[in-house]
């Protein structure tokens, strides 16, 4: 009604609609990001948002709701129909501009047709009205390649928003169905790789999808067109599309199954990267880097070798296509010049150029459908993983709520916290049986018993986490605070892990603000990290790094004690949480929680701690003592009958004082902090203007004799491509030559055109492409397994696995494509470029301005790319980091009732790697509609001229021009494309040449020439220590002026509180932690002068605290990495350890029965083959470890060094007593020195030998005192 009163108020809104429709079509609106992308550097924040039905909360919505609505049973259609039906309105409304752009497409023949007919008609039988067509002919042809230009735009753009948005839903329905699986699912690094490599092949099935129906529509029109002009031989270019279709169907049938292979391989390869990164600092410790670089290279190898199989299908199936483009046209119309001189009629120009024009708007749709749906088969392969991965069996939980209603009060008239009846599990073989429980409210019950007998099953069966193979569980609440024994910490500040995601859970909304900050408070002082707190910069704002490196093991313990506390959950479980702590902390914080007055009694929280430790039991209001596969006894721990072993923890006679603070070992942040300015600040500078030493650095790994066949291929293929049109113009205005002259010269010039495209595919697939991707990946695996601890303490784990999947993927599958586009696209453009101004030689003139035109937008938009795109995968990272991190914190995510918050994060980090994406992609449809219009312009130019100038013209050169002008638009434009991509494809290259030129390789600090010692040495295994300086950053000594001898044969415990430098001693004898002044020799030799590999495989070998066992590799190389020993001396290893029968075949499920003929039954066998190992099991793995390299050196002559660092920490009196016992039989006794760091010396007591042995007292990185008796 206002608009109809007010004609100016219409009139002003609807010139707003029109002004808001061209900025949105012309892509106006990201000019002033541009702009600022080529004057500034782009932040996060200058990145607009992305639409809200682009919104991963949205897709992921939408498809978890199809998902939920599919048809059953399942085929292998399910994914994508369900796809299909998510995104069926963004799906759909792309078909539109692609029908435009069909009918703009082919107007061009018939403009060229009628400016050929104009320009070729005799001046005779020109009048006014012809006139009045030329100038209809100049208007058409705006029309038309503008058209053309905006049609590709919108067509493109809406491609872009599907892309996203389909990536966006199918990594949401993956991360939705990672919360529900079994954790023991993503041992193989399935989820990761899923939600990478396979939706990064399928994010563009949508245009695959629409390029299908769209070109086989443009070949039928194609046709139509083409039987205008040549009359009955127009099937002939059907039959020779049916002929290589055969090609096309023999690809599609093996496809599928060698991209799968592909997949799978590059799974299996992440997984083993993945397991690397988390353990790379017990792998340096253990001395096992080469054999690891040495496995993960293989499986590189496997994979490039399951890449070639796909890659030569691929070669055979572009040599067949290139056949088909290149040789119809040429066959069809050399037929046709053959049956016209039969019928007494020569080859006239307009049927010549237009019929070449027709051809070639016919055979590329063809070949694009058979390329395309080769593309579409393999794509079904990611969906077939993907699916496959959907439709397994969620994690099952048979968990009830107590009701104070339906459950009966015990008899002291309190309600019940835990409740189970007749509780089994199972996993491959029974663990526990006829579990009864009945733990009161508010109760703190502690759960005892020997390794391995299910203590850590037992409270993962309460959490759900453990199937129950019959009984029933009973809680008064599902929402439980989890500590595992292995804490899981995610990468951020220590308050951000110890609030986790409280602050967001819908329970506790009113839980924030200055109450929450109280409570926080206290939290830390219960927990003892006041102090640790105090000593850093940052205070809890200092980062953690991944998995908690940059935390001591009992350091991490407390801050996950902390996030329990902080929860406020009803029930507690706490999984040995104080196995890392030094006896004063540990009783200091027991007290605060467990005395009368402390902060789990008032909470009223009824918690459950299992430990092997009895020093608590009289402070428990019910002790559970389990073995037998059952529970032995239980009650009060006055009314127990079973006599329990005291486990003592060593308490320094040498009081420490109050004001002693504990280091965290690794608190790198300042210095990180400073390094990473500097860093970025380079960074911003290279991101924008580029790097041309770049070029020269990957141009290195894809060697000389590479880069020169792809140049001599690709030169001449350009000639011989462009070439045939300047020949069809002399053939059309032969003279006295006859046809066959032609004819023989068109064919040749087609077939050395094929052979040479055949030989750049052939370069570029098999050796290129393998060649650059093996050479790459060794030189990344080489920087990152080189690179000191501190590499991996301030860099996130999901960043450096980005290298390792994304960048690896676009260095096998993007740049070498890229490179070899771009070096072809140049050529062919400069050949264009001539036969344009030799046909018309005006044009020149106009050449210099269109060169400078290209250069100054793609100077502006690569700078601005560039920052995108680093943008991007910066942002990618963090998809990959959050993915990680949930995997690996899946039970403790499950057990606090995270998984919304945990979906929440995880779409917000989807959204923030999109939206740098999107406007990549949008900005890359800036550059296509600019070149577009500017090759429109030209066009337009052309046959304006033509009109003009009609008597000084020929009907050849217009038809040259306007053929040429056809292609040569779109090589400027792939011109265009292939340099950013190239550009940004080559960000992969550029991030390794960073990281080689900034990460310094391990040992560069120790100084000193290396030199080769004696073979036989160590001989002896006397240590010396002599004033050593050591600190993780300038102000945190760790190790200060240590002076320390060991005699050889010696056993020496080192004691004392958490981050008193105890393992820092460990890690400067391993060279870990490099030494600032002093120097530690070995039987006489100053260690910094031997080579790292040398010094952790021969002279040490160590236990550590965090055993290594790599799941998807065999109990073989588990045990012997490098296959030096017997398979008699490995399983008496097992044997003495007593893991042998864990291992027997009776054990073992889903033996690969793949392996060789001549491998061990036991031994060959992957390790998740097997049962579970508890933690404790683990530790004397690690040990039966240590006796095999142990009796390798032996027979070489070499007494290596024993380090054990807090191997027994988490263990029973009865294990520990084992492993003691062990050691000093199997090591002790033949001469070994053994370092032994534990906060327990109850157990070493009794293997202490007098005037032999001491113990060694550290406090505040100095020996506080040394005891011999």
């Amino acid at each position: 009604m206002l608009l109809f009163l007010n004609p100016r108020l219409s009139y002003y809104l609807s010139l707003k609609d029109v002004g808001r429709v061209f900025n949105k079509l012309f892509f106006i609106w990201i000019n002033p990001i541009l702009l600022r992308g080529y004057r500034n550097t782009l932040r996060r924040q200058d990145i607009p948002p992305l639409d809200q039905d682009m919104l991963s909360v949205c897709t992921r919505r939408d498809i978890l709701r199809a998902w939920s609505q599919r048809a059953r049973p399942e085929s292998k259609k399910t994914l994508p129909l369900v796809l299909f039906t998510c995104l069926q309105r963004p799906f759909l409304a792309a078909a539109i501009p692609r029908l435009l752009l069909i009918v703009f497409r082919y107007a061009q023949p018939a403009l060229i047709s009628k400016c050929i007919r104009y320009a070729t008609a005799p001046s005779s039988t020109r009048t006014m009205e012809s006139d009045h067509q030329g100038l209809w002919l100049v208007a058409s042809s705006m029309f038309v390649y503008f058209g053309l230009a905006l049609s590709a735009a919108k067509y493109h753009h809406s491609l872009n928003r599907l892309k996203l948005m389909t990536r966006g839903a199918l990594v949401g329905l993956i991360h939705d169905k990672t919360l529900i699986l079994p954790s023991v699912t993503y041992e193989a690094g399935e989820a990761t790789t899923l939600m990478s490599t396979d939706v990064d092949g399928l994010d563009s099935i949508a245009e695959m999808t629409h390029e299908i129906w769209a070109q086989v529509v443009e070949v039928l029109i194609g046709i139509y067109l083409l039987a205008s002009q040549i009359g009955w031989i127009w099937p002939l270019p059907l039959f020779l599309i049916y002929v290589s279709s055969h090609v096309s169907r023999f690809v599609a049938r093996n496809l599928q199954s060698r991209q799968k292979a592909w997949n799978v391989a590059t799974q299996n390869r992440i997984a083993a990267t993945t397991d690397m990164l988390a353990n790379m600092k017990v792998i340096k410790m253990l001395g096992f880097q080469q054999s690891i670089t040495q496995r993960i290279q293989e499986l590189r190898s496997t994979e490039l070798w399951e890449a070639s199989k796909l890659r030569w299908i691929m070669l055979y199936y572009g040599i067949s296509a290139n056949a088909l483009g290149i040789f119809s046209p040429a066959i069809t119309l050399i037929i046709f010049a053959i049956l016209s001189a039969a019928h007494g009629r020569s080859l006239d120009t307009e049927t010549a150029f237009t019929t070449m024009a027709i051809l070639g708007m016919i055979t590329h749709p063809a070949n694009m459908v058979m390329t395309v749906v080769p593309r579409v088969v393999a794509a079904f392969s990611g969906f077939e993983r993907i699916q496959k991965f959907l439709l397994q069996e969620p994690l099952q939980t048979y968990r009830t709520e107590l009701s104070s209603n339906a459950i009966a009060r015990n008899t002291k008239g309190s309600y019940y916290g835990i409740k189970t009846r007749d509780l089994g599990i199972s996993a491959k073989e029974i663990i526990l049986s006829n579990i009864n429980l009945d733990l009161t409210a508010g109760s703190l019950t502690v759960m005892s018993g020997p390794t391995g007998s299910g203590k850590s099953s037992l409270l993962r069966c309460l959490i759900g986490e453990v199937e129950s193979a019959h009984g029933t569980v009973a809680l008064s609440s599902r929402r439980i605070a989890y500590c595992a024994q292995r804490p899981w910490l995610p990468s951020g500040t220590i308050r951000d892990a110890i609030r986790g995601f409280t602050d967001t859970d819908t329970n506790n909304k009113n839980d924030v603000g200055v109450e929450s900050q109280k409570y926080y408070d206290e939290v830390i002082r219960a927990c003892c990290l006041t102090q640790d707190f105090s000593s850093l910069r940052d205070g809890d704002r200092t980062q953690t790094g991944s998995r908690g490196l940059n935390l001591s093991g009992g350091q991490r313990q407390r801050v996950a004690l902390a996030r329990a506390l902080f929860a406020r959950c009803d029930i507690i479980l706490l999984d040995d949480t104080f196995s890392g702590l030094d006896g004063d902390t540990e009783r200091s914080i027991f007290d605060n929680l467990f005395k009368p007055t402390g902060l789990l009694r008032q909470l009223k929280t009824t918690v459950v701690l299992a430990s092997n430790s009895s020093q608590y039991f009289e402070a428990a209001d019910h002790v559970v003592i389990l073995g037998n596969r059952g529970i032995i006894d239980q009650g009060p721990w006055q009314t127990l009958q079973i006599e329990a072993t005291t486990l003592s923890k060593f308490s320094s006679s040498n009081k420490l004082t109050e004001n002693e603070k504990s280091k965290i070992s690794a608190n790198f942040d300042k210095l990180s902090a400073q390094l990473r300015a500097k860093d970025e600040t380079e960074t911003d500078l290279a991101r924008q203007s580029g790097d041309p030493a770049v070029y020269g650095y990957y141009i290195g790994f894809i060697g000389l004799s590479n880069i020169s066949a792809i140049i001599i291929c690709t030169a001449s293929y350009s000639f011989f491509i462009t070439v045939p049109q300047y020949w069809l113009r002399l053939w059309t205005e032969r003279g006295d030559r006859s046809d066959a002259f032609y004819i023989v010269g068109f064919s040749l010039l087609s077939f050395m055109s094929w052979i040479s495209t055949s030989g750049q595919m052939w370069s570029n697939l098999t050796r290129l492409a393998p060649q650059s991707g093996l050479r790459l990946h060794h030189r990344l695996l080489n920087i990152v397994t080189t690179a000191p601890l501190l590499f991996f303490s301030t860099s996130d784990n999901g960043s450096i696995l980005n290298r390792f999947s994304q960048d690896i993927q676009i260095i096998d599958k993007q740049l070498p494509s890229a490179f070899v586009a771009l070096v072809t696209q140049i050529l062919k453009l400069l050949m264009q470029v001539i036969l344009l101004c030799a046909a018309e030689k005006w044009l020149a003139l106009s050449l210099p301005a269109c060169m400078a035109i290209v250069y100054i937008i793609q100077k502006v938009y690569l700078k601005t790319s560039r920052q995108l795109r680093f943008l991007e995968l910066e942002a990618r990272a963090g998809v990959f980091s959050n993915f990680l991190e949930t995997t690996e914190g899946l039970e403790t995510i499950r057990a606090f009732s995270w998984s919304s918050a945990a979906t929440i994060e995880n779409t917000q980090k989807i959204d923030a790697s999109q939206r740098p994406e999107f406007l990549h992609l949008c900005l890359q449809r800036w550059l296509n509609i600019v070149l577009d219009l500017l090759a429109a312009a030209i066009s337009t130019l052309v046959i304006g001229t033509a009109v003009y100038n009609r008597d000084r013209v020929s009907g050849a050169e217009v038809g040259i021009a306007l053929n040429i002008m056809l292609v040569a638009n779109s090589t400027l434009l792939k011109l265009v494309e292939n340099w950013t991509m190239l550009e940004t494809s080559l960000g992969a290259i550029a991030r390794l040449k960073t990281l080689e030129s900034t990460t310094p390789a391990e040992g560069e600090r120790g100084g000193g020439l290396e030199f080769e010692p004696a073979r036989d040495w160590p001989r002896r295994g006397h240590v010396q220590l002599t004033s050593i300086t050591a600190s993780y950053h300038s102000n945190n000594v760790a190790l200060d002026g240590l002076t320390l001898d060991i005699p050889a044969g010696q056993k020496l415990v080192i004691c004392g509180r958490t981050g008193s430098g105890k393992s820092s001693i460990l890690l400067a004898l391993l060279r870990i932690l490099e030494l600032q002044s002093g120097k530690i020799e070995i039987d006489g030799i100053d260690i910094k002068h031997i080579s790292l590999d040398l010094l952790r495989q021969r002279c040490f070998i160590t236990v550590s605290q965090d055993p290594l066992i790599m799941p998807q590799e065999t109990l073989r190389f588990n045990l012997d990495p490098s296959a030096a020993v017997s398979d008699e001396v490995i399983i008496t290893s097992l044997s003495k350890v007593g893991l042998m029968s864990h291992f027997s075949v009776k054990h073992t499920m889903d033996i690969d029965t793949g392996i060789k003929p001549n491998a061990h039954p036991i031994l060959d066998q992957k390790v998740s083959s097997f049962s579970e190992l508890s933690v404790g099991q683990c530790q004397l793995f690690a040990l039966s470890r240590a006796l095999v390299k142990a009796r390798y050196l032996e027979r070489l002559g070499v007494k290596p060094i024993i380090l054990l660092d807090e191997v027994t920490s988490s263990l029973d009196s009865a294990t520990e007593t084992m492993i003691y016992r062990i050691v000093d039989e199997e090591l002790t006794a033949k001469g070994h020195t053994v370092v032994v760091v534990a906060h327990r010396i109850g157990a070493l007591e009794h293997f202490m030998r007098t005037g032999r042995d001491a113990v060694a007292v550290m406090g505040d990185g100095k020996l506080q005192g040394l005891r011999h008796d």
